[in-house]
């Protein structure tokens, strides 16, 4: 008897083990690791589009559920039965899906980028590895690490090495401004680039910073994150025409530059953000 219930037991742990995963991803930059890394068959939907999906990603991205615009409902996620959840960290909360415990006891396996919350470029790899063998396309993940690495060499190269700009890196808000802060990836791409960030010395990746710091700082150039409903334009009209820094020189003389959102998370676009910052910072 007990020669067959271990049997049993193990038949199940093999099942269990090739359990195929359903994944849903609750924000572009993971969306495009797991698509970039061949895992897209296990990928059952998706929310939290920043902007167009890359272009060579577009057809697997296409075959995909798209679930919401921005968080998908309670009931939505799990009448599609996922087992694990990627995406941006503040999906797990009571607002939205739940709290990690309660996804948890529901069998879904969370896991949130490290790169989220560190400026750490080698963290982006270690999140990339790890999707690599949750996914079981552990030498995709490999390829795309290595070549992230060598991209990030050659836009390194393209920063004016004897100056540093001042950024002020503007993500939306008016009463006090949403910044790029100091402890995530993005300000480690804006040092990269040849730039200090403002709020470099902030707590968070992005929070709320306050408008009499930016006027204090006299930024060099502004840095306008660019998604969802307020466009780059409405966001750069209202830095010129309505804003307490109205009347600094940067934003008199245009020092304006977009990015969109995709371009400053800790993803597979990360060396199209370095390079995309460093040559507008100094054309």
């Amino acid at each position: 008897m007990k020669k067959i219930i271990l049997i049993y037991m193990l038949i199940v742990t093999i099942i269990s083990a090739k359990e195929k995963i359903r994944a849903i991803s609750t924000s572009q930059f993971t969306t495009e690791i797991l698509l970039s890394i061949g895992a897209e068959d296990q990928v059952i939907g998706t929310s939290f589009l920043d902007d167009e999906i890359l272009p060579e990603l577009k057809e697997k991205y296409d075959k995909i559920p798209i679930l919401s615009k921005t968080a998908p409902t309670k009931e939505l996620f799990y009448s599609l039965n996922p087992n694990f959840l990627t995406g941006w960290k503040s999906i797990a909360t009571k607002k939205y899906l739940g709290t990690l415990e309660e996804l948890n006891e529901n069998g879904v396996d969370v896991y949130f980028a490290k790169s989220q919350e560190t400026q750490n470029i080698d963290d982006i790899y270690k999140d990339i590895l790890y999707f690599g063998k949750k996914f079981s396309v552990e030498e995709n993940a490999k390829v795309l690490v290595e070549k992230l690495k060598k991209d990030i060499e050659i836009v390194e190269n393209l920063k004016d090495k004897n100056k540093t700009l001042k950024v002020f890196a503007y993500d939306s808000q008016e009463s006090a401004p949403y910044v790029v802060g100091g402890s995530g990836v993005a300000n480690k791409m804006i040092e990269i680039s040849g730039g200090e960030n403002i709020f470099k010395d902030s707590n968070f990746s992005f929070g709320v910073g306050n408008w009499e710091n930016v006027l204090e700082k006299n930024p060099d150039v502004i840095v306008v994150v660019d998604y969802g409903d307020t466009s780059y334009e409405e966001k750069v009209r209202f830095l010129k025409e309505r804003s307490p820094i109205s009347e600094l020189k940067a934003v008199k003389e245009n020092k304006f530059i977009r990015v969109p959102l995709s371009y400053l998370s800790p993803g597979v676009r990360v060396a199209e953000g370095i390079k995309l910052m460093a040559q507008k910072f100094y054309e």
